[in-house]
């Protein structure tokens, strides 16, 4: 989306500066004296033959994994080895500093050359990174902004690795991450060609954590030690899968599943001649659409136990009686479900990983993906005084996604007032991170728009389970549900329906659409009303069961 931005923004640019080299002295990070080179445009030739990182050099891609910096025009960084004495470091952070009365005062950036400077950082490398970075450069013709990410790719979408990438036969899959989408068009996996990021615009540096931020200096510290300083920073580090202490957790048959490698890890797992069977521990989203997706497609080369402790699949947003009716069908496809069963150990037993269930009995399997949600990765700001929310996670913001007047804080991350449903919530869906991330990079450059956007959210499972949702559906809320009528007697009892959430008001705070689709427009219209509902027979026809598109 951005990358003719960025395109045409390069053929305006004057200078291309190379990011600042660090040398140990005294425990500080100091500049040496060709740290930081200007090029000009003259240049922009000999600099772009230097591109080591491009979408068509796979091979060069294979062999350079754990370079850090994506650097084009001629850009490199080397990581700094010594802290700035102003940074707490990992183990002073660890330290006692009680009995500390003041700490030494930081330096900011225009007063130490030794920093190399940004007019953004964005901290992650996902789909609210993406989309804030679109906007920034939409909106900010003179932006120059630096994207520091865990992951080694460059920002893709996340929804496909457990839905639609799994269709796809080639088995060159794992290289080009290509998938069809709903109406059969052909995708990628990615949202720009690795060719867009590396430039005086719009820098990325790959495998690497961000450990701290000092909000008042505007200094952001890598794991490697290296310093960066900002204008204005976003937050947007999403979270990390939430693992459980087992016996055999060093195993690496044990896997969660989240990332790109993930999916190279697993699919390589069930591609093996040798894997018969793979449990799969979780019955939300994630554990559910992972095990239908290599269910589907990979029925005849492994089997699937699918293990969670509640008593049907998606419980935390279906009534009982559909998720009951959406296990049923998700066994019918071919699935060994065991709902309704505590996982208690995973141990080691010869050349199979031995699961142990609550009510004695166990399964020998080949392989266990532990799919059951993620933690709000809040970990990026310890010496500073974030507010992180206690009761949702993540870290709280105003309706301008800000948690700080230059600190901004989008996708699963961000704990924000959602003025539709008079809450505070955080949400895990694609739609949010999203519009978060477009909202963010705009408000970064310059605007004040408050975040009002109900965000909608969607999963497939198996060809009977399928739904687009909206707001807050909560299934321990009273629900009301209009059903299309059977035509036979042996019809599909839930072939198709609509079922509204209603809090204690009696306002209806979120829909769901059963094998309904386009109709979330409406249901926003419906939401954002707020007004209570006196006869629940004025649901009937709120929203149309005729078909839209999907």
């Amino acid at each position: 989306m951005f990358g003719s931005i960025v395109r045409n923004t390069l053929t305006k640019s004057k200078n291309v500066v190379n990011l600042t080299k660090f040398n140990q002295n005294n425990g500080r990070s100091s500049l040496s004296s060709s740290s930081i080179k200007y090029y000009s445009s003259n240049n922009q030739n000999r600099l772009n033959n230097n591109n080591n990182f491009n979408g068509n050099n796979n091979s060069n891609k294979n062999n350079n994994r754990n370079s850090s910096w994506m650097f084009g025009a001629g850009a490199a960084a080397v990581a700094a080895t010594a802290l700035l004495g102003s940074i707490l470091s990992l183990e002073e952070q660890n330290k006692d500093t009680t009995t500390t009365e003041k700490k030494e005062k930081i330096a900011r950036p225009e007063d130490d050359l030794n920093i190399e400077k940004f007019k953004y950082v964005i901290i992650g490398g996902g789909t609210a990174a993406y989309y804030a970075v679109d906007k920034i450069l939409e909106h900010d013709k003179q932006a120059t902004i630096l994207m520091i990410s865990k992951e080694y790719e460059v920002p893709y979408q996340r929804p496909p690795l457990s839905k639609n990438l799994w269709a796809n036969k080639d088995e060159n899959v794992k290289e080009t991450l290509e998938y069809s989408d709903w109406s059969g068009a052909k995708s990628k996996l990615l949202y720009e060609p690795e060719s867009v990021y590396g430039n005086e615009v719009l820098q990325f540096i790959r495998n690497k954590r961000v450990v701290d931020i000092h909000l008042d200096g505007k200094v952001i510290l890598l794991n490697d030690g290296t310093l960066v300083a900002y204008e204005k920073c976003l937050i947007a580090t999403g979270g990390e899968p939430r693992k459980f202490n087992y016996s055999a957790s060093d195993d690496p048959r044990i896997t969660t599943y989240r990332t790109v490698d993930d999916f190279r890890k697993l699919h390589d797992v069930v591609h093996d001649d040798k894997v018969k069977h793979v449990t799969v521990i979780g019955g939300g989203f994630l554990g559910s659409e992972i095990t239908c997706a290599i269910n589907d497609n990979l029925k005849d080369k492994v089997k699937i136990t699918q293990v969670f402790p509640e008593n049907g699949v998606l419980p935390l947003i279906f009534p009982d009686y559909l998720s009951k009716y959406a296990t049923d069908k998700v066994k019918a496809s071919g699935v060994d479900v065991l709902e309704g069963r505590l996982v208690k150990d995973i141990s080691k037993n010869n050349d199979k990983l031995k699961v142990q269930l609550d009510n004695g009995s166990s399964i020998d399997t080949d392989h266990v993906v532990v799919a059951v949600g993620i933690i709000p990765n809040t970990d990026i700001a310890k010496s500073t005084s974030l507010e992180v929310d206690p009761v949702n996670g993540g870290y709280v913001v105003n309706a301008e996604l800000q948690a700080r007047s230059n600190v901004y804080v989008a996708g699963d991350v961000a704990s924000f007032y959602d003025y539709n449903l008079g809450v505070r919530r955080r949400v895990e869906h694609h739609d949010h991170a999203k519009a978060t991330g477009e909202l963010a990079g705009k408000n970064m450059a310059g605007s004040a728009d408050p975040y009002t956007y109900l965000p909608f959210f969607w999963s497939d499972l198996t060809d009977h389970i399928g739904f687009e949702a909206v707001g807050n559906t909560d299934a321990k809320l009273k629900t009301y549900a209009v059903w299309e009528k059977q035509k036979t007697d042996d019809a599909d009892k839930f072939s198709k329906g609509i079922i509204y959430y209603l809090n204690d008001k009696s306002k209806v705070v979120g829909v769901l659409t059963f094998r309904n689709y386009g109709k979330m427009d409406k249901a926003r219209e419906l939401i954002t009303k707020g007004k209570p509902i006196t006869n629940l027979e004025d649901l009937q026809h709120a929203i149309s069961l005729e078909d839209e598109h999907h």
